[in-house]
Order: C-alpha cells, then sequence, then structure tokens
C-alpha cells in the first residue's frame, strides 16, 4: 500500500447544490472545505491486478475521504473511492475520463491520443507516475516533470487529473438518475447542468487551472 497526500478542494456539495442547506451556509462550508488538506489514498493489491490488452497489469486505485450516495459504474477495471462515494469504471471509460480530463487541463490539445499515450496517462492517473514511459507524451512528462508536476498555487496535476475524473463520472451519474439535466449555456457556448425544469440556476462548477503553457506540442 502507498500513500500518496494531496490536497481535496471540492466536495460533491459544491457539484451538487440541491440540499437543505441555505446559500450562506453553503458558501461556508465551501470556505471551510477549501481550507482543508486531507489525503488521497492509494493502494495497489495483488489481488486487484488484472491484465490489460497490452499485457501491463490494470491497477485498481482506491481514493479515500468521507460522505455517502448512490455510485457510478460502467465496470470493475478500475474502483475509485472519495467523499464517500465508491465509483467503478471499466477500462475503456476511465480512459476515456482521463484523456478528457488532460484535454480540459490543457496539458494535450485534444482527447485523440494514440493507445500510447492514453496507457501513459492512465498510469500518471492511477499511480501518480510513469515509471516506464511508452509514448513521445509520457517521455515528455517524465522529462519535464518538476515543471508540470505542480504549477500556480501548488496545483497538482495528478490531483486534478483524478479530480475531474471522479467529477465528471458524479455529474453523469446525476443526470443519470434525474437530479440534474444538461442544457446549453449560451453565455459560455458550451453544454452545463442545471437542476431540472430549470428551477434553480445553472450548476457552477469550480474552475480548474490551466496547463496550456506546458502542453505537450508532439
Amino acid at each position: 500500500m502507498r500513500k500518496i497526500p494531496d490536497r481535496v478542494g471540492e466536495g460533491a456539495y459544491e457539484q451538487d447544490q440541491d440540499c437543505s442547506h441555505d446559500a450562506d451556509s453553503d458558501h461556508e462550508h465551501r470556505r471551510q472545505s477549501e481550507e482543508l488538506l486531507p489525503a488521497w489514498r492509494f493502494c495497489q493489491h495483488p489481488l486487484n491486478r488484472s491484465r490489460t490488452r497490452m499485457g501491463r497489469p490494470r491497477v485498481r486505485a482506491i481514493l479515500e475521504q468521507g460522505m455517502a450516495d448512490t455510485n457510478y459504474s460502467s465496470g470493475d477495471d478500475f474502483i475509485v473511492e472519495f467523499l464517500g462515494y465508491r465509483f467503478t469504471f471499466n477500462t475503456c471509460d476511465f480512459e476515456q475520463r482521463v484523456v478528457a480530463a488532460a484535454a480540459k487541463l490543457g496539458l494535450v490539445e485534444a482527447n485523440e491520443l494514440d493507445e500510447d499515450e492514453t496507457n501513459d496517462l492512465v498510469a500518471l492517473a492511477a499511480q501518480g507516475v510513469i515509471d516506464e514511459p511508452e509514448s513521445r507524451l509520457g517521455r515528455y512528462l517524465q522529462r519535464n516533470w518538476e515543471r508540470v508536476s505542480v504549477i500556480g498555487n501548488d496545483e497538482s496535476l495528478v490531483y486534478w487529473l483524478r479530480k475531474l475524473v471522479f467529477r465528471g463520472a458524479w455529474l453523469d451519474h446525476q443526470v443519470k438518475r434525474g437530479a440534474l439535466e444538461v442544457v446549453w449555456d449560451e453565455t459560455e457556448a458550451e453544454f452545463a447542468y442545471q437542476h431540472p425544469g430549470g428551477r434553480r440556476p445553472l450548476l457552477e462548477l469550480a474552475p480548474v487551472p490551466s496547463w496550456h503553457e506546458l502542453q505537450f506540442r508532439g
């Protein structure tokens, strides 16, 4: 078992504001949470290993913190536990979410990566490190790790990859269970989330840091 400390800023209550707290309570709760610096816990166990199509071990990553709700599931190749939720992913789903997270952060230009590049990003998200790069992207990250691992105000690349995987799955699950719906936000010219029927304002997601200046250019 290996423990990787990382800070957590956004809780699920920030993503789903349909709760019994008033606005002032929500704001104070958010402010207090942003001051906490709990740890991510990653576990690797021999019984939790299987083989990928490339013959490399597939790691089930486990992250923990406290709270509970119904859970997202697309398979059981990867397990993510965070804020009391237990999300399980099949390999394809997890890969797509990690690549989408990297694109959202500006680490890569778009979601279209080859298999080796995807494998390196999945290794980074699941293990926190790329031991044996398979692609130019992986070698770029390994070679420039001191520059890309943390930017700005202690924003960790590994943390944000994991967080966006979790956040995307959380949002998808809320849409599936009818707690949120997807709408087009004309102001931002992108899809957004709101509570059903538009009875409450569009859900505001916490902004993400940008790695665009350090983007891998191929």
